[in-house]
């Protein structure tokens, strides 16, 4: 385990509202305003692993995503108690909170200045097999430049929240690079985008060799090693997804063409 310097988090001011982790606004020893998923959220404790270790795979491949990290929850936290208890305590998974966004729309794509990430963020999604790409997890900011930020990566790996090395073992197995779940399941949003955007097959053969050379093996392995030990996985399931993930890099060219129907 790396030794990691944690925020505190000194304030929840509530839940969010939406999302199946139960989020909640919050304040960071830091000064930052942050949306947290707590320890022991209703979803289980593998979506905080999920969320962190999507989020350093974005910072890495150069996605638009908010900074995010690792925080903890205590008895010096101020609460309220229909907000949490003494069973959250612990480390949870906050990502900076981004002020006057709005889910993407159809009419707003057009003068997003970083459109051209959707290429990224379709190849991300079947990276990492996120069947859940929607417009709430989707965002784009107000103002003179609207920018678009990818959030909540709480069920990839295929199996969402209960994914384990058997489930990623029988991926392999069966070539589920070949598969058009993703497409299928995240077809909306998607759509949404190649209103505006040519289906390239070179742009994102491109970007997955971009993929290939900055994402490698031992940055998965230290991603894994930065987890808190109260989030982790068992040693075969870190070395199953390690595996399924370089399997799915490996495949990016073929998933191209399934993204492309070409």
């Amino acid at each position: 385990m790396i030794r990691l310097e944690y925020l505190h988090v000194d304030k929840v001011l509530g839940k969010v509202g939406n999302g199946c982790t139960e989020p909640l606004d919050a304040i960071l020893s830091s000064g930052q305003r942050v949306i947290v998923k707590p320890f022991n959220n209703i979803q289980g404790n593998l979506v905080l692993v999920n969320e962190y270790i999507s989020y350093r795979m974005c910072r890495k491949l150069d996605l638009p995503i908010p900074e995010a990290g690792i925080a903890k929850i205590d008895e010096k936290t101020e609460y309220d108690e229909k907000d949490l208890s003494a069973e959250n305590y612990g480390y949870c998974f906050y990502s900076v909170r981004i002020d006057k966004v709005a889910p993407v729309n159809l009419a707003i794509i057009p003068r997003i200045t970083n459109k051209e990430d959707f290429y990224r963020l379709i190849l991300f999604d079947h990276l990492v097999y996120n069947k859940d790409r929607n417009r709430g997890n989707l965002l784009v900011t107000s103002g003179k430049i609207i920018q678009m930020y990818v959030i909540d990566h709480t069920h990839v790996f295929k199996n969402q929240a209960i994914w384990n090395k058997n489930e990623l073992q029988m991926g392999m197995a069966s070539d589920d690079f070949n598969d058009h779940d993703i497409v299928d399941s995240n077809q909306q949003i998607y759509d949404l985008f190649w209103e505006y955007l040519n289906k390239d097959n070179d742009i994102l053969l491109r970007i997955a060799q971009e993929f290939r050379m900055k994402l490698q093996l031992q940055d998965l392995e230290d991603f894994i090693n930065e987890l808190p030990e109260s989030w982790r996985m068992s040693n075969d399931d870190a070395t199953a997804l390690k595996e399924y993930l370089m399997y799915r890099l490996g495949h990016l060219d073929e998933i191209c063409t399934i993204i492309t129907g070409r």
